[in-house]
């Protein structure tokens, strides 16, 4: 009994350890005004900076990069966030529809960077300076033609010295709320990677913890039959471990 006690007093302090480690570095304090944001004094190669802030909204509206000047703007709303907490001509924006969001960002000098897209619960796809370079799922305007991803990466693309515009075609039909909740993270690919390895570390780290967790209580229910506490903690153990696989980074 102390064993077991010590042990599981163990894991529980490597648990906490862990958690108090965090997968995203120090940023600067940048912030996104009327759907524009100045980076041009950041040092992009060496900063990860997230694209908060103010971005350009187009609610029912699938737009690519060519065709928002024709469009109409629905106004300029914080970045990351549930779309359900937006207004539009007074009334409450619905989770299920599909909306384009817009940013431009100001950098000094040409060169090659990447975005780190979190998790997003619906479909999307993003565009940069007019070209498409990430996507998950099928966007729709509809419940039958859209189908929803979850798939968090890294790419890369050409930073353009001056404006470079940021294109964000979203749809949501499967989910209470719209919109994304986290930040998009502009940076090297290397500082990009790092974090995303870093998530993935962690969860597996959690995975295994809560597997040896749930085998040991297991194995106690087999010898103590009369006993069901260890059935039942072992297998909530078991359960929790294989949703860490299935969130976060999306190791499975």
């Amino acid at each position: 009994m102390i064993k077991r006690n010590l042990t599981l007093a163990l894991i529980l302090l490597m648990l906490l350890g862990l958690g108090g480690c965090s997968t995203q570095p120090t940023t600067t304090a940048n912030k996104a005004v009327n759907g524009r944001l100045d980076l041009t004094q950041n040092d992009l190669q060496n900063e990860v900076i997230p694209l908060d802030g103010d971005w350009a909204f187009y609610w029912n509206q699938l737009l690519e990069p060519a065709n928002l000047d024709q469009a109409t703007l629905s106004g300029y709303v914080p970045f990351p966030s549930s779309w359900n907490k937006y207004q539009i001509d007074g009334k409450d924006i619905p989770g299920p529809g599909y909306a384009t969001y817009q940013l431009t960002f100001a950098a000094a000098e040409n060169q090659i960077l990447s975005l780190k897209l979190p998790k997003v619960r619906t479909a999307y796809q993003l565009w940069v300076n007019g070209e498409p370079i990430a996507s998950a799922g099928t966007l729709g305007q509809t419940r039958d033609t859209m189908v929803p991803q979850y798939l968090p990466q890294v790419v890369s693309f050409d930073v353009l010295a001056g404006d470079n515009d940021v294109v964000l075609q979203m749809s949501n039909f499967h989910m209470s709320s719209g919109g994304l909740l986290n930040s998009i993270l502009l940076g090297s690919e290397a500082q990009l990677l790092a974090i995303r390895y870093h998530g993935l570390a962690y969860e597996l780290f959690l995975f295994g913890a809560l597997m040896m967790m749930g085998v040991y209580h297991l194995a106690l229910f087999v010898f103590r039959r009369k006993d069901r506490a260890p059935l039942y903690f072992g297998l909530f153990c078991i359960l929790v471990a294989i949703r860490t696989l299935l969130i976060g980074e999306s190791f499975l």
